[in-house]
């Protein structure tokens, strides 16, 4: 069967409409224990990549029923994309493409320039970690079936542990003094980040909040999704232990923040796995309460969390089913088109022509 696809300007509006409405809906009920209990944290995590799909895909198909808009969301279309501006006459519609463009781009740029010299600057102001750090990232690493090749390194430049690195993966440690089940849990908790490929999934999360800047719902998005990744890896690191085993990784974690918080200042990064956060208690807060009440996340009710997934399928199908334009279509380029009038009585079709600042309006009947 061929399916004709197309991206529109209101294409894309309705996929950002959409997309927003879904991240705040999953994010309300992510904000519900109960919800994380029933559906999984993994499962909610899928959920907001929902979403994410549903802004990249802006298509029109075959199938998408256009629905004609107000005269007022009309004639914004018409002032937005005919009317010309300065001296060059450009459309505004041009102007805020340019702009969309511009800032995109400097910002994808400036990320990936911060990360590399932030990763040079920790690899060449940090030494390997002593024996102790190498006994226990081996005593993890015979314990996972999954071995990777992980660096433990110690640095004056961070105050929090964390870790660095998509192909050389490393973990960083502040230069302090550990005790050996704080320093376990620590490795271990950064350890499972690499493994769940956390660090992959913060960074397209960071490109893609790059593209979408001026949507601030995507500001929301990359807040909570971070948390998500911290809340998972602290389930999968707590999910054999026991309640005193759990009170001991909570300790580390305040510690971490008690230490990161004495000190004045530190090297600030963008696409880490940080192992506490100082500026959101709140989210520390939380990670608590649920590794706290973790024996509750094991019994996900598979009933709830797979009606979710439907209901959030038909929402995605739901929303390529029609699409909101003007009652006539707006050229892009102050040049020629065709367009349905609204008036059925008539039922003509018309072509408007635009010569200077004149509109020439051309009735053909059928």
């Amino acid at each position: 069967m061929n399916i004709n696809m197309q991206i529109t300007p209101f294409s894309l509006l309705m996929s950002v409409i959409w997309s927003s409405a879904l991240a705040i809906f999953n994010y309300f009920c992510r904000k519900k224990h109960f919800f994380i209990r029933q559906v999984g944290i993994t499962n909610i995590l899928f959920l907001y990549l929902f979403s994410i799909v549903r802004m990249i895909i802006p298509y029109e198909f075959s199938f998408t029923r256009v629905i004609p808009s107000g005269e007022a969301f009309s004639n914004l279309c018409r002032d937005t994309s005919i009317h010309k501006i300065g001296a060059n006459q450009i459309s505004l519609f041009s102007v805020l493409s340019a702009i969309w463009l511009i800032v995109s781009a400097t910002l994808i740029i400036r990320f990936f320039y911060q990360y590399v010299k932030t990763s040079r600057e920790l690899s060449a102001y940090s030494i390997r970690g002593d024996e102790q750090c190498q006994r226990m990232i081996n005593r993890i690493l015979n314990t996972d079936r999954k071995k990777l090749n992980i660096d433990v390194r110690r640095s004056e430049q961070i105050d929090i542990p964390m870790g660095v690195g998509i192909f050389r993966k490393s973990i960083f440690l502040p230069n302090e003094e550990y005790s050996a089940s704080q320093l376990y849990y620590i490795l271990r908790h950064e350890y499972t980040h690499f493994k769940n490929e956390d660090l992959i999934i913060k960074v397209l999360i960071h490109i893609y909040w790059c593209i979408f800047w001026w949507n601030p719902v995507i500001y929301l998005i990359k807040r909570d999704l971070a948390q998500i990744l911290e809340i998972k890896c602290d389930l999968d690191v707590t999910a054999n232990m026991d309640s005193l085993e759990k009170a001991q990784y909570l300790t580390t974690i305040v510690t971490m923040l008690k230490n990161a918080g004495a000190k004045k200042s530190a090297l600030a990064f963008l696409g880490t796995t940080a192992f506490v956060s100082k500026k959101h208690n709140s989210q520390t807060i939380e990670r608590f309460k649920i590794v706290s009440n973790s024996d509750g996340c094991k019994r996900k009710n598979f009933l709830f969390s797979g009606s979710w997934f439907l209901i959030f399928t038909m929402l995605i199908f739901l929303s390529y089913s029609f699409v909101i334009r003007p009652d006539y279509e707006i050229p892009l380029d102050g040049g020629t088109t065709n367009a349905v009038m609204s008036d059925n009585t008539i039922g003509s079709r018309y072509t408007v022509k635009c010569v200077g600042d004149i509109y020439y309006v051309y009735f053909r009947t059928n």
